[in-house]
């Protein structure tokens, strides 16, 4: 192996560890980045629930009550999505603090 092909494969070798300890804490604060934003998501689903629950149980009494459908179970099918998205309808609730605080840690990094 001639002198020129030893440090071009020497020089590989120490690019390539270079590169690994460069990328390898990186990839450490990327995880540790997505745990918190699932941390951050389900405390708002969770806050977005607990509003939306009374709600959801005030329609599915009044659709019985006023007979919309022959059965609570179909009244509780219809209204199991009442504050998601659905089609052009708004998802309820996001502007909770919780939920705030999860937006604004997933575009945090956008701001860089």
């Amino acid at each position: 192996m001639t002198a020129v092909r030893k440090l071009r494969r020497g020089a590989i070798w120490i690019l390539s560890g270079l590169l690994l300890f460069v990328a390898a804490p990186q990839a450490e604060a990327d995880r540790d980045r997505e745990a918190r934003q699932a941390e951050l998501d389900a405390r708002c689903e969770q806050a977005r629930e607990r509003k939306l629950a009374p709600l959801r149980a005030q329609f599915v009494e009044e659709c019985v009550r006023e007979k919309h459908y022959s059965t609570r179970r179909e009244c509780e099918v219809f209204y199991g999505d009442y504050g998601a998205r659905s089609g052009n309808r708004a998802p309820l609730y996001y502007d909770l603090p919780e939920c705030v605080e999860a937006y604004d840690f997933q575009n945090s990094q956008r701001r860089r």
